[in-house]
C-alpha cells in the first residue's frame, strides 16, 4: 500500500461512522486485489502476495467483528470465509483467476453497506480529531490540504 493511499485512509477513518468503517475494509481489500493483479501482470510474484496477505488480513479484521447475534452474520460469515478462501488460493497458487470471484462478492457487499450508509446516524467513531475542512493550497510542486479548526487545542487524548 502506498504512502498516497495510507493517508487518505487514514483521513477517511477519522470521519467515518461504524457503517463507513466497513466500507473503508471493503474499499482497501479491493484496492489491494487491484494492486496484486497489477503485479501478476507485471511478473512481481513478491508484490503480489505482499498485496493479498493485506487483504486477507483486513478480510479477517470483517470476520472478527462480526455480532452473531445478527442471523445476517452467518451469512456474512459464510460469504467471508468463501472469500478468504479464494485470496488463499490465489496467493499459494500464484494465479490470479480466483481474485475475479473475491472482487465480486466484494463489490457487492460494499454495494449493500453504501445503500444502508445513509440509516447509519450514529456519527463519527472517533472522537477529538481534527475536523477536516475543504481547503487546498498549492506548495512547491505539489497540492496541500489545510485543516482549519479554532479548537485544535482539544485535539487527541485528554489526560
Amino acid at each position: 500500500m502506498t504512502k498516497d493511499r495510507i493517508k487518505d485512509y487514514t483521513l477517511r477513518v477519522t470521519q467515518a461512522s461504524p457503517c463507513e468503517l466497513v466500507i473503508i475494509l471493503y474499499d482497501i481489500i479491493l484496492d489491494d486485489i487491484a494492486a496484486a493483479k497489477t503485479a501478476a501482470g507485471e511478473n512481481d510474484m513478491t508484490a503480489y502476495r505482499k498485496e493479498l496477505t493485506h487483504a486477507g488480513k483486513f478480510l479477517n479484521e470483517l470476520m472478527g467483528v462480526l455480532d452473531f447475534s445478527v442471523p445476517l452474520s452467518y451469512h456474512l460469515m459464510s460469504l467471508y470465509i468463501y472469500a478468504n478462501k479464494m485470496l488463499t488460493k490465489a496467493r499459494v497458487s500464484g494465479n490470479a483467476e480466483p481474485l475475479a470471484d473475491v472482487t465480486m462478492v466484494m463489490d457487492k457487499l460494499r454495494a449493500g453497506f453504501e445503500g444502508i450508509k445513509s440509516q447509519d446516524t450514529t456519527g463519527p467513531v472517533m472522537q477529538n480529531v481534527q475536523q477536516v475542512y475543504a481547503g487546498l493550497t498549492y506548495g512547491k510542486g505539489q497540492l496541500n490540504e489545510a485543516f482549519l479548526n479554532p479548537q485544535d487545542y482539544n485535539r487527541g487524548f485528554n489526560a
